[in-house]
């Protein structure tokens, strides 16, 4: 719910809260076939989820007005989740020899995160054609994730295992600040934008029994430069040309960063990589936009470069096989998207993306610990691509239906590729004024598999991994008072063509 309060005809008061409750589970199992010596020729991964979800937000914001495109705007938020989830895995192996083996897990997880968000925008139109835009976002995040794990060949046997217990604290704090100045002449208009960020990122994984404070820290601090700039240009019966430059930072997720040993399956152990560093890309593009009444096309041709680029990396150490994170090498991909949106009969609309795109990763050499020889990569390339297509039908008597439907191309990674997946979603949605309703059916067709090979020196892994089939969901939502939408930063085509791989991330 807000609210908004007018203190005086330039000054603006508003408050807004959220709140969220939920349930959910999942059922995915994991299929793995291995020619490793030792190791076995196939096993099975089964895991069971059920979770219960919290959380919240509560914003408050100032906006001073001095004139007409002229203003200033603050807001400070407050954000936290919880989520309390049981986990059960169930493995069964088979070996050359024709022996089995089996282990049963059950991980308690409670996960725990909270942050603040600060931001400051300031805009002035100074003239019909020139406008400034400056700013600060700073962002708070804290994490306390600790995770029991209980342990045996069956679900009877199983004790808890002080050896597999994982708390993880992650801060991280961010701090940006950006300018930018747009103009038009003629015909012409253009953007040139620069943003600094400096980042602050702390983890520790303390053992059972132990203070936090008894644990060293991992830490990083780094300030980068963002610049960024836009062309666009106007032309007769609604076509457009746009020049676009920016260059993006994708930081590693939490996942990423723990490094507690993963020691459930014994001949196959994972684990985090606290060292890992951002990657970076640049990214220019060439966009053409045409506009009818009830249609839109779009082809964009797009170059991007990624530097030390985050892929998980997987290697023998004597029987065992671990699988961690590592900044390796550089990617470069090109290529062409096509968007065309179709507003058909008033009561079709119809986005469809078209992603084809080169895609080539160097190669790579990455020394593992213990002295273990290294892990070498041969460069990889490979064309690839993508569509997705997005229905929304208007019924009478405020009803819509919208169907999502997505196909990705095989691609390349360090060490193998992922298979060809596919997927389809649909949902029924109905308005009553302030009510809405919403029913929504994920994965339709059954098929939302991620299937992968892997590769190296003494071994060949597949795995395919698969959630639990169809689910359907269930939501109701009512609007009262005065919601105010949580605000975004100025960027344009910030997320880039589905072939980029990164987070894109700009503020």
């Amino acid at each position: 719910m807000g609210l908004t309060y007018r203190v005086t005809q330039k000054d603006h008061l508003s408050l807004s809260a959220f709140g969220m409750f939920g349930n959910g589970n999942s059922n995915r199992t994991t299929d793995y076939l291995s020619n490793a010596p030792g190791s076995y020729t196939s096993s099975r991964r089964i895991a069971l989820s059920d979770n219960d979800m919290k959380g919240g937000n509560i914003e408050l914001g100032y906006k001073r007005e001095f004139g007409e495109d002229h203003n200033i705007d603050f807001t400070v938020s407050y954000n936290k989740w919880n989520m309390d989830e049981t986990s059960i895995y169930d493995q069964t192996s088979v070996f050359a020899d024709g022996s089995t083996g089996s282990s049963f897990q059950r991980q308690l997880r409670d996960i725990n995160s909270h942050n603040w968000e600060f931001q400051l925008d300031y805009i002035n139109k100074f003239h019909e054609n020139h406008k400034v835009e400056a700013g600060y976002k700073g962002t708070l995040s804290r994490e306390d994730s600790p995770v029991e794990t209980y342990f045996g060949l069956t679900e009877t046997t199983a004790v808890f295992d002080y050896a597999l217990y994982n708390r993880f604290l992650y801060n991280r704090d961010i701090h940006a600040v950006y300018a930018t100045y747009s103009g038009k002449w003629d015909a012409l208009s253009y953007q040139a934008g620069l943003r600094g960020k400096y980042s602050n990122i702390s983890t520790r994984s303390p053992g059972y029994g132990k203070d936090k404070n008894s644990v060293t820290p991992y830490t990083d601090d780094y300030f980068s430069l963002f610049p960024s700039a836009f062309l666009s240009y106007t032309l007769p019966n609604d076509n457009e040309v746009q020049i676009n430059y920016t260059r993006r930072i994708s930081r590693p997720w939490g996942g990423q960063l723990n490094s507690f040993m993963n020691i459930t399956d014994s001949t196959n152990i994972s684990f985090g990589n606290p060292y890992l560093t951002p990657q970076y890309s640049n990214a220019f593009e060439l966009n053409y936009i045409k506009n009818w009444e009830n249609h839109l096309l779009s082809f964009s041709g797009y170059y991007r470069t990624t530097d030390d680029v985050i892929q998980r990396i997987s290697y023998r150490d004597g029987d065992v096989m671990k699988t961690t994170y590592q900044n390796i090498s550089q990617t470069t991909s090109a290529g062409t998207e096509i968007v065309a949106k179709n507003n058909l009969f008033r009561l079709l609309d119809l986005t469809t993306t078209v992603n084809l795109y080169y895609y080539k990763l160097d190669g790579f050499t990455y020394i593992p610990m213990n002295d273990i020889d290294p892990v070498i990569g041969e460069g990889q390339k490979d064309f690839s691509w993508n569509i997705r297509m997005i229905a929304n039908v208007k019924l009478p008597k405020a009803y819509t239906i919208q169907l999502n439907g997505n196909y990705n191309s095989r691609q390349v990674t360090a060490q193998g590729y992922r298979k060809a997946n596919y997927s389809l979603d649909g949902g029924i949605r109905k308005s009553f004024k302030e009510l809405s309703v919403s029913i929504n059916a994920r994965d339709l067709l059954d098929s939302r598999k991620w299937a992968s090979v892997t590769s190296g020196a003494g071994f060949e892994q597949v795995s395919e991994n698969w959630f639990g089939g169809r689910q359907v969901g269930v939501t109701l939502t009512y609007s009262f008072g005065n919601m105010r939408p949580k605000r975004q930063p100025n960027r344009q085509r910030e997320n880039g063509s589905a072939g980029y791989d990164g987070d894109g991330e700009m503020m």
